[in-house]
């Protein structure tokens, strides 16, 4: 209707017309142009609200594993050292016993890395992490994944170390556990691992890759705090009324001395 009125106004050169229908049809382009770019934007805006609610609830997961793998790791290394002054002649107390015994049960139970998968391997995977507006934010998760990446490596390479290892088994009594169904040390021949040559060795072997592990895993947890933190900061998640701990509670020679 538009242009006929147009084609008209011009045969009978009524340039006012003209005009005037020229500007409503401009105007009418410009504003469905505005309606529909904020349509987009409101789209992609809602695509990214869903996004980072998504990275909010796995980075709160992926920092409370990683905060029960660090305390493993510190655990097993203060077991280890226990197990060392075993070695050297020292008498250890009960409770440094069993943290000796928990050191041995999962000493050379290697970790995988851990990967951050889910919402954010989605995001970078897809070469969708463009969609988080948020430059800092975008650059902390595009770090954390690096991370992630780089630890995998070192946590494959700790375990086919491992695999290779002298194992110190002979030495340890294991009992079935009812409660986790694997099996854990229950008792230690510390004489018969003193006359083992090279068992301090292997000790001490076992507490390096353990302490390797456990810096990769604060390497990766700093990581992931700088994401949740972000996240608070944009709003998208509220801070936790308590400093985040291991989900699965203390470990149980956690409060030995």
């Amino acid at each position: 209707m538009i242009l006929s009125r147009l084609t008209k106004a011009i045969r009978e050169q009524n340039w006012f017309a003209v005009v005037l229908e020229f500007f409503i049809v401009v105007i009418g382009v410009a504003v469905g142009f505005q309606l529909t770019q904020r349509y987009d934007q409101a789209q992609v805006a809602a695509r990214e609200a869903e996004y980072l609610q998504g990275i909010a609830t796995d980075y709160t997961i992926y920092q409370n594993i990683i905060i029960c793998r660090i305390d493993v790791e510190a655990e097993i290394r203060r077991g280890l050292v226990h197990l060392l002054d075993a070695v050297d002649g020292a008498e250890l107390s009960e409770r440094e016993y069993e943290r000796a015994l928990f050191a041995i049960t999962m000493s050379q139970v290697s970790q995988p890395g851990l990967p951050l998968e889910g919402n954010t391997s989605a995001l970078v995977a897809g070469d969708l992490i463009e969609s988080i507006s948020d430059d800092q934010l975008r650059g902390l998760i595009l770090a954390a994944q690096s991370i992630s990446t780089s630890t995998v490596t070192s946590m494959s390479q700790i375990h086919d170390f491992l695999l290779v290892m002298p194992r110190i088994d002979g030495f340890t009594e294991r009992t079935l556990s009812e409660e986790n169904g694997f099996f854990v040390a229950s008792g230690v021949d510390f004489e018969a691992m003193r006359a083992q040559p090279g068992i301090r060795n292997t000790l001490i072997d076992l507490h390096n890759l353990h302490r390797s592990s456990q810096a990769n895993d604060e390497r990766q947890k700093d990581a992931i705090d700088n994401v949740l933190a972000r996240l608070e900061a944009l709003g998208v998640r509220e801070a936790p009324a308590e400093d985040p701990s291991c989900w699965g509670g203390p470990l149980p020679t956690a409060d030995a001395q």
